[in-house]
C-alpha cells in the first residue's frame, strides 16, 4: 500500500520518521546513551564470557568475574593516574611561579610594542575576573551536576552489562520475534559480525591508545616537559574522542611548556604530537584495527559531527563503533546494501595498463 503511494508522500513519510527519531535519541540521550555504552562494553566481554561458561562455570558467575576483572584495571589506571595528579599538585606552586614570570615577561611586550598598558591589562584581566566570579555559583553548580551526574553513569553501566550478558539469549529469541521473515541465519550473521566489528575496534583502539600514550610519553621526556607519563596516559586516553581528542590531552602540557620552558619548547611539543598523530592516523591504526570497521573517512567525520550535536563528547566517542554496526545491519539486508556500499571505504581503482 505504501509503495503505490506518490514519492512526494513517501518522502515525506521518511523525512518525518527520521525527524521523529532523532528527535528521541535527543531527548532520551541520557537513557541511551547509558544503554549505549552497556551494550557495547558487553559486546567486548562476550567472548571472555562465552570461554568461563564453556569451562563449566554458571553464567552469573562467569559474567561476575569478568566485570569484576575490567573494573580492577579500570581502577589501577585511574589509580596512576591519581598518583600522577598528586605529584602534579604538589609542584603546583613552582608551576605559578614560573607562570608568573611568563605574564610578567608577557605583560613588558604588549606594552612596549603594542602600547597597551599595564594599568590597562591589569584592568581588563580585573574585569574578567570580577565576571568569573559573578558566575561562580552557576558553573560550581553545573560541574557538580555532571559529576554527580557521570558517578551514577559509571554505576549504572556495569549494571546494565550485566543483565544484557545474563539475558543475551532472550534477546536473540526477541529479534527472531520481531523480525520473523528473517532467515534465522541471516539474523544470527549480522549478530556475530555486528559482535566482532565492536571487538575490533575497542580492541584496536585500546592497543592504538597504549602505543600513542608510550610515544606521546617518550616524546614529552625527552622534549623536557614535567611528567612526561602523565601527560603521555592523557594524550592515549583522549583518543576515545576521534582527531581532536590528542589536541585536547596535549593542551595541557603545551600550555606548561609555554609558561615554565619557553616557546621553543611549546612549538615541539605541538611538533612531536602533529607527528604522532600523522603516524597513528595513517599506519598504526590502519594496521591494528585493520579492514573489518571499514567506514568511508567522509561518512565518519558525518557521523562524528552528528554524534556529536545530538549527544556531545558521549556522542563523540559512540559514533562511531555505531556507524559501523548499522553499516553491518545495511550489508546484510538486500534492499539496504546500496546504503552500506556508501558508508564502507571506495573501492581502489586497478591500475591501467597501456596496451604493448
Amino acid at each position: 500500500m505504501f509503495k503505490d503511494s506518490p514519492y512526494s508522500v513517501r518522502l515525506a513519510s521518511v523525512l518525518i520518521s527520521i525527524y521523529l527519531v532523532l528527535l528521541g535519541l535527543y531527548y532520551l540521550q541520557d537513557l541511551l546513551i547509558l544503554i549505549a555504552f552497556a551494550l557495547i562494553l558487553a559486546m567486548v566481554l562476550l567472548p571472555i564470557c562465552r570461554g568461563l561458561e564453556n569451562k563449566g562455570l554458571p553464567r552469573s558467575i562467569a559474567i561476575t568475574i569478568c566485570l569484576l576483572f575490567s573494573i580492577a584495571i579500570i581502577i589501577g589506571l585511574f589509580s596512576l593516574l591519581a598518583f600522577q595528579i598528586i605529584e602534579f599538585s604538589n609542584e603546583w606552586p613552582l608551576f605559578i611561579k614560573k607562570a608568573e614570570k611568563w605574564i610578567s615577561g608577557l605583560q613588558t611586550f604588549l606594552s612596549r610594542n603594542l602600547n597597551i598598558s599595564r594599568k590597562k591589562q591589569m584592568l581588563e584581566l580585573s574585569n574578567q575576573t570580577i565576571g568569573l566570579l559573578k558566575n561562580s555559583g552557576t558553573i560550581i553548580t553545573a560541574t557538580f551536576s555532571t559529576i554527580m551526574h557521570s558517578i551514577t553513569i559509571l554505576i549504572l553501566i556495569p549494571i546494565f552489562m550485566f543483565f544484557m550478558l545474563f539475558y543475551r539469549s532472550f534477546f536473540s529469541s526477541f529479534l527472531s520475534k520481531v523480525f520473523p521473515t528473517t532467515d534465522e541465519g541471516t539474523l544470527k550473521g549480522i549478530m556475530a559480525k555486528t559482535g566482532s566489528v565492536v571487538q575490533s575496534y575497542l580492541v584496536g583502539l585500546l592497543v592504538v591508545m597504549f602505543i600513542v600514550a608510550c610515544a606521546n610519553s617518550i616524546g614529552f621526556w625527552w622534549i623536557g616537559v614535567d611528567y612526561p607519563i602523565f601527560f603521555g596516559i592523557i594524550t592515549g586516553l583522549l583518543l576515545l574522542i576521534p582527531y581532536i581528542g590528542i589536541w585536547i590531552g596535549a593542551s595541557l602540557p603545551i600550555i606548561l611548556s609555554l609558561a615554565t620552558l619557553s616557546p621553543s619548547h611549546a612549538l615541539a611539543v605541538i611538533a612531536w604530537i602533529a607527528a604522532v598523530q600523522f603516524i597513528e592516523a595513517n599506519f598504526i591504526t590502519p594496521l591494528v584495527i585493520g579492514s573489518k570497521v571499514s567506514i568511508n573517512p567522509m561518512v565518519a567525520m558525518v557521523a562524528l559531527l552528528g554524534g556529536e550535536m545530538l549527544w556531545g563528547i558521549p556522542g563523540l566517542i559512540l559514533a562511531l563503533p555505531f556507524t559501523a554496526i548499522i553499516k553491518v545491519i545495511f550489508d546484510h539486508v538486500p534492499s539496504l546494501q546500496p546504503y552500506g556500499f556508501i558508508l564502507g571505504e571506495a573501492p581502489k581503482r586497478a591500475k591501467e595498463t597501456k596496451a604493448p
